[in-house]
């Protein structure tokens, strides 16, 4: 039997709670809405603003940014933040949360991703993905056929979604298709060499994908791309 060209669960791995923060900051589902992780901070955000903490046992000291859904870039100099049902984004520098832009997505944002070198930021939503240079902040691309957006660190491809049960990996300046995901099978996060993708199987399960072993087998049958 061939094996898979997925990562076969590691059933020694534990995952344990941590409190990270003092106990006498009490949160709730009224003033706590997300948390992220920049290099060796992590960052919060609530109905009071965000906060960005380097001692996890540290009472958070809070600056007023929007409220919603947080996510660092992998540079961690930016944070970007939306609101459930708003078709805005807003994006903050780190560490001092000084305010960088308010962009507008094409629809309702579901979810936003940086490119590995923080240079792009591309919304994503039902009716569209937009991407956005972070360094003029000026419009780049509008890509009306997909719903999601996530960069690979080759700057030379992307994983695009066009529906909830469909996604591939594109050329990023052609938009030609390289390589497509089965049936369900949609991309949720790259490891930072580009080696390993996790993907989000028919909603229920999740697979740690080896790229570098799926591409030597397609080499093998003549089915690989050029880089």
């Amino acid at each position: 039997m061939a094996s898979s060209p997925y990562k076969q669960p590691d059933q020694s791995a534990l995952l344990e709670p941590l409190n990270i923060v003092n106990p006498k900051e009490k949160f709730t589902s009224e003033t706590f809405t997300s948390l992220c992780l920049a290099s060796n901070r992590v960052i919060l955000t609530s109905f009071k603003g965000s906060s960005v903490l380097s001692d996890l046992f540290a009472n958070p000291h809070w600056i007023r940014t929007a409220h919603g859904i947080n996510g660092a870039s992998a540079d961690g100099r930016s944070l970007a933040i939306f609101a459930a049902y708003e078709a805005i984004l807003n994006v903050y520098g780190l560490p001092d949360l000084r305010h960088l832009a308010t962009l507008k997505g094409p629809g309702s944002v579901g979810s936003f991703s940086f490119s590995p070198v923080g240079n792009e930021l591309a919304i994503n939503s039902p009716a569209g993905v937009r991407i956005w240079n972070t360094e003029t902040w000026q419009l780049a691309r509008d890509l009306t056929n997909f719903i999601g957006c996530l960069f690979m660190p080759d700057g030379q491809t992307f994983w695009l979604t066009s529906d909830f049960r469909t996604a591939g990996l594109y050329n990023y300046r052609t938009l030609e298709l390289l390589l497509p995901l089965p049936t369900g099978t949609l991309p949720l996060a790259v490891s930072r060499d580009g080696r390993y993708l996790a993907a989000s199987l028919d909603a229920r399960h999740l697979q740690v994908w080896d790229l570098a072993d799926v591409r030597e087998r397609l080499r093998q049958l003549g089915l690989d791309w050029t880089e």
